[in-house]
């Protein structure tokens, strides 16, 4: 049996960030067709059955991934361009963004910025954000966002799945936890 969650990084791999390398073909809204999908993960890992595919983009506790009308995609984490058809939400306040020790000073700096990706990822909690930035640092800086503040100032908050997006965050919206 494949362990689920490295199917799971296989699709993100697919959806997020690589679409050029694979065969599929997406939409504007990053959608791609389900049967495409499930033959090109069945390709890489012969013996997961469909059923094992959907359960693992329906049953993602961080809603990674979205099955809809034949269709799958990616829900946030984008690498290229998508129309995610987000709409701005009210966030939580405060937002927390874990990171690595060595980008802190940077960002308390230069503002919060996408490296690559389409949006900022934030965290309703500090655990979240913890669990974010140990991806990268064993033990992560973690930087608070005066969220209520950036939105009075016309930043754009969305929401899609346990997280909060935004194009940036400027420096004056951030601190030290």
């Amino acid at each position: 049996m494949v362990p689920p969650e490295r199917v799971s990084r296989f699709l993100s791999f697919l959806l997020r960030h690589r679409p050029a390398d694979y065969p599929l073909q997406f939409d504007r809204q990053g959608y791609v067709s389900w049967d495409d999908l499930v033959a090109m993960v069945q390709d890489r890992f012969p013996e997961i059955t469909v059923e094992e595919i959907r359960d693992i983009i329906e049953g993602s506790d961080k809603k990674r991934f979205e099955l809809r009308e034949g269709k799958a995609r990616a829900t946030y984490g984008h690498s290229f361009p998508v129309e995610l058809g987000l709409e701005s939400v009210e966030p939580p306040s405060p937002l927390y963004h874990g990171t690595a020790r060595d980008l802190a000073e940077t960002i308390l700096q230069e503002g919060l910025k996408p490296r690559g990706r389409q949006y900022v990822h934030l965290s309703a909690s500090v655990e979240e954000a913890l669990a974010v930035g140990k991806r990268r640092d064993p033990s992560p800086t973690i930087l608070l966002v005066d969220s209520q503040a950036a939105r009075a100032s016309g930043i754009l908050f969305y929401s899609s799945g346990p997280l909060f997006l935004a194009t940036e965050i400027p420096a004056k919206f951030l601190s030290l936890l």
